[in-house]
């Protein structure tokens, strides 16, 4: 039998300016990390890049404007998936699992957790980063994966009131595992079978609830 031959969508080249986007975006990860965001020289990251300074304000208006970038950039990563599943219609506890898998091995990576660490202390002094972080990050993911529940709730599969809010919560979930132990001690480092695991147990609470034991 002949086989219908697969067409290949070739990815278009990236620009110039997409290609120093992205050096800029790389090169602020590794100044952030290493400098905090207060520290952090705008001068040393057009020096990793490449570039000029005026390129890089032209693109992002000023640090705080990159480091939302870059927040922005890397919550894309996690969506990403969120989108394939949707667009496929996947079952939801398959869904669930590759989305949280995904997530979690994402979040565990070290720039994932030493970025989180940052941000955490941003809070009291640079409120307004903080802010901006919450709608360019959490917002944004849980956004993703609302509208993925929504189609499984339209699908039938499962009831749910506030699709928004029970996102934010399967987010929660899947991270305290794992993820939260590792922010919290260094030398914690899960392997791919521990976040089987954990998101196995994650996406069974997330759809059936803890039963209490029947009375004897």
């Amino acid at each position: 039998m002949a086989r219908t031959p697969v067409h290949v969508t070739e990815a278009a080249p990236k620009s110039r300016g997409d290609l120093r986007r992205e050096a800029f975006l790389k090169a602020a990860l590794e100044v952030f990390l290493e400098q905090g965001y207060e520290a952090a020289s705008m001068a040393e990251i057009v020096t990793r890049a490449g570039g000029s300074l005026t390129t890089l304000y032209n693109q992002f208006g000023d640090k705080q404007g990159l480091f939302l970038a870059m927040i922005g950039e890397r919550a894309q990563l996690l969506t990403t998936s969120m989108y394939v599943e949707l667009s496929a219609h996947t079952p939801v506890e398959t869904g669930l699992t590759r989305i949280a898998e995904q997530s979690v091995t994402k979040l565990l990576e070290p720039a994932s957790l030493e970025l989180y660490r940052l941000i955490l202390g941003l809070g009291a002094k640079f409120p307004d980063v903080a802010t901006k972080f919450q709608k360019n990050g959490p917002d944004r993911v849980s956004a993703a994966l609302a509208a993925y529940l929504s189609d499984r709730a339209e699908a039938g599969e499962i009831e749910i009131d506030d699709p928004v809010e029970a996102a934010y919560l399967f987010i929660s979930l899947a991270r305290a595992g794992l993820v939260t132990r590792a922010l919290l001690n260094p030398e914690f480092r899960p392997g791919p079978d521990d976040i089987k695991a954990s998101v196995r147990t994650c996406v069974n609470l997330f759809l059936n609830g803890v039963r209490p034991r029947p009375a004897t």
